[in-house]
């Protein structure tokens, strides 16, 4: 930080760190076990998208890397009311579901949109009420906070606060409220 930046009491936006996504298979086993919430087997990530070939290029290297992988490609990209793609990725196994979502998040970091990223999103289902909880990884914070939408724009707070309790010592959860934004149009059914 400058000292500019001090005396003008500016911070410094957190810096992603895109490793913190391993953290959520091993925090998976805990979810499983203590809060009876399931990998759904899909994910999403969530971006603004930029014109030119280079975003293109970056899209197109990371659906040859998943190729490689042996996987199928991703679905189609869904856009939001708000102008945001998703891109939908889905994987049985979910050390390697959150693989793809790393793999992707850092082709488009590497190509040098990473202020194009918003968010990965990693939907759970409770076994018995059949509840989805949305981990939700926030690119610009580095960091993971839970989303029980119950509605039509209502979301269950004291659910997420419940499983922030559970998980907090496995995964860096977001200590700033006013950052668990609400995302009503997930489209990871």
């Amino acid at each position: 930080m400058k000292i500019f930046d001090t005396i003008l009491g500016r911070t410094q936006p957190a810096k992603s760190n895109l490793d913190n996504l391993f953290s959520l298979p091993g925090a998976s086993i805990t979810l499983s076990i203590s809060g009876n919430l399931v990998p759904t087997g899909k994910a999403g990530v969530c971006f603004k998208p930029a014109s030119g070939a280079s975003f293109e290029n970056a899209i197109a290297e990371f659906q040859t890397v998943i190729e490689t992988m042996g996987t199928k490609k991703p679905a189609p990209s869904a856009t939001d009311s708000y102008g945001y793609d998703w891109v939908t990725l889905s994987d049985e196994d979910f050390g390697t579901l959150v693989t793809k979502a790393h793999v992707l998040n850092s082709t488009i970091d590497n190509a040098g949109f990473g202020s194009q990223l918003l968010c990965s999103v990693f939907p759970f289902k409770e076994t018995e009420s059949g509840e989805i909880v949305y981990f939700v990884y926030l690119f610009k914070r580095g960091s993971f906070y839970p989303f029980v939408p119950t509605g039509q724009e209502k979301r269950d707070s004291e659910r997420e606060m419940a499983v922030r309790a559970l998980i907090e010592k496995e995964l860096p959860i977001e200590q700033d409220l006013a950052h668990w934004f609400p995302l009503w149009e997930i489209p990871l059914k």
